[in-house]
């Protein structure tokens, strides 16, 4: 692989991976949203429901300045995506449990783990370089 081809799949891949949060924010935004002011019969599920909003919405935040950060080249945008990655997988988690009771958390879930997954290679593909970039 010649050095352009390497910059030109980086250059890919961070323009994927800034679609990936774009996308995961959005779902996530709905996902939250659809919840709020749903009604649940049991306790555990209405703190399920209550931890699933938070963490929607927190994904969302994350997502959405992951993907500000990388479409400026912010030299610490490794360490957000690193963190959104992190954020992901927690929601998805919570999504997963939440899917049976609101259909709209499996479609979340999935978006959540599939952002996650472009966030870990971006850090991977990062990590030598991280350096690059401006502050």
């Amino acid at each position: 692989m010649t050095m352009a081809t390497s910059i030109q799949s980086v250059d890919q891949h961070r323009l994927d991976c800034i679609q990936a949060c774009l996308d995961c924010a959005r779902i996530c935004n709905t996902c939250g949203d659809d919840m709020i002011g749903m009604e649940m019969s049991h306790d555990d599920r209405h703190e399920l429901m209550a931890r699933c909003i938070r963490l929607c919405r927190d994904c969302a935040d994350i997502c959405l300045l992951a993907a500000q950060w990388m479409g400026r080249a912010s030299a610490l945008s490794v360490r957000l995506c690193a963190f959104c990655v992190e954020m992901c997988e927690l929601c998805a988690g919570v999504c997963e449990q939440h899917a049976s009771h609101h259909a709209m958390c499996g479609e979340c879930a999935k978006v959540c783990r599939s952002c996650a997954d472009l966030c870990h290679k971006m850090v991977l593909e990062s990590v030598p370089s991280s350096s690059g970039g401006t502050a």
